[in-house]
């Protein structure tokens, strides 16, 4: 028979005892709660990977750390979700996460548009349809395009579609409003009431407005000196506005295709003065930049010799003139008569030299 002291005793291991298993059980639910994913990318060595969301495009998740090509990673999910992983080369994958999932990511530091995700379904069934895509070798533009619209029309309720989507109609040069709108529409009730989705329908709207024939919307931005620069301060016949960022490669490459275009415009401008007295511009070129640190701006500027007008409001991708106008991708451009209107909206290079050539004689 136990005394009062010993019966005092039991009761209080009893009941630590019984704490400990709740709180054991607690934690081993929080646990079964969290997504996995480890990940093994040849070639990647030691590095870091962001991790953004899709629904705010701007808001970072967290951070990866990765050490001997290897990294493991957990995150808390309530619902299945699309995240970007994003790397430090700029380049960006998407990740579908669900609660209690394990992902297991595999690539190669050369192929970061290619990696391997397994994890979930939706994962699997992206991973398979791109290794098929990259498999058929070169294809042209309009068969990507196809293969691409029937997976979306296949696969309507699937978040690999939405991604595709953005990826293949809306961030392209020339998106086509239309057919992201008939896609939106093929997609079920529920996928189209995500936030991502109401911003691709947004982004569609936009891009309407830049339209060949349509007026460019208004703007006044400040340049390096700290002067107020809108559509209107241009004197010329012609203005060749050039979305750029300091930051990337490719809108660097265009500010060098760009200075070519300003030398050959400066020097007809000067023979048709010689030649007719005419003191009339025919071209002034305005760079917009999405930079957001305002010394990497000017450094850029300085460094690519820009001698044509520069403004910036520090708000990259957040800025109003961004979003009006459409500005998907970097580098972007816009050419538009002294009126206002739209001439043409994002043609490539080579194109765009035909196209002035045309109209500056």
């Amino acid at each position: 028979m136990l005394t009062f002291v010993q019966e005092k005793k039991m009761r209080s291991y009893f009941f630590l005892l019984f704490t400990l298993i709740c709180l054991l059980g607690c934690k081993h639910k929080t646990e079964q709660g969290k997504t996995y994913t480890t990940g093994n990318i040849t070639g990647m060595g030691t590095d870091t990977i962001y991790l953004y969301g899709v629904d705010k495009p701007s808001d970072l998740i967290d951070t990866i750390y990765v050490k001997n090509d290897k990294f493991f990673h957990t995150i808390q999910v309530d619902t299945i979700c699309q995240i970007m992983l994003l790397f430090n080369n700029g380049q960006t994958y998407p990740v579908f996460l669900d609660k209690k999932n394990s992902i297991d990511i595999k690539g190669n530091i050369e192929q970061l548009n290619l990696l391997d995700v397994k994890g979930n379904p939706v994962n699997e069934e992206l991973t398979s349809f791109l290794q098929n895509l990259e498999n058929k070798g070169t294809v042209s533009e309009t068969s990507i395009e196809e293969k691409v619209d029937s997976f979306i029309c296949k696969n309507n309720s699937s978040l690999a579609s939405i991604y595709l989507l953005d990826k293949y109609f809306v961030r392209t040069e020339r998106p086509d409003s239309k057919r992201i709108k008939l896609l939106i529409e093929a997609m079920t009730g529920e996928l189209q009431d995500k936030p991502y989705v109401q911003r691709l329908k947004e982004i569609a709207d936009r891009v309407k407005v830049m339209e060949s024939g349509q007026t460019i919307p208004s703007f006044t931005l400040t340049n390096i000196k700290g002067k107020k620069i809108s559509r209107f301060s241009t004197k010329s016949e012609y203005l060749l506005i050039h979305f750029w960022a300091s930051w990337n490669t490719e809108s660097r490459l265009a500010n060098a295709a760009l200075r070519k275009i300003n030398r050959i415009s400066i020097n007809k401008e000067k023979k048709r003065k010689k030649k007719e007295k005419d003191n009339k511009k025919e071209l002034d070129i305005l760079g917009i930049s999405l930079d957001t640190n305002k010394e990497d701006w000017k450094q850029a500027v300085k460094k690519d010799t820009l001698t044509w007008e520069q403004v910036c409001d520090f708000y990259g991708w957040s800025s109003d003139i961004v979003k009006q106008c459409a500005v998907l991708k970097l580098p972007t451009n816009v050419l538009i008569h002294s009126t206002g209107r739209i001439i043409a909206y994002n043609i490539k290079q080579d194109s765009l030299s035909l196209k002035l050539e045309e109209l500056i004689k």
